[in-house]
């Protein structure tokens, strides 16, 4: 590769890290701004929110425990039934 190539390609490799460069600072510059956004709406929850939250997911888990139970009762308490008129065919692996 010639001198001329490998120049090109490292003013190019500049040319896009000082473009992240300049996004990314943008974002950490923007990280504060987001930070006391949060803290603010997670006051106001706190201050203003219901008082029922514990209730909510206490509903939450028992449709869970509802949910997943149906499985497991209805695996234990009916067994399969033997299998009738089976016809069972050999494989050749030889071919």
């Amino acid at each position: 590769m010639s001198f001329s190539g490998i120049l090109i390609l490292v003013l190019a490799a500049v040319v896009i890290l000082a473009l992240l460069f300049v996004f990314f600072h943008v974002f950490i510059a923007l990280l504060p701004v987001a930070l006391i956004a949060v803290v603010i709406i997670w006051l106001i929850y706190r201050f203003t929110g219901k008082k029922n939250n514990a209730n909510i997911l206490d509903k939450e888990s028992d449709y869970n425990k509802d949910w997943f139970s149906g499985f497991n009762n209805s695996n234990q308490s009916e067994p399969r039934k033997k299998a009738r008129n089976v016809q069972v065919k050999d494989i050749d692996d030889k071919k």
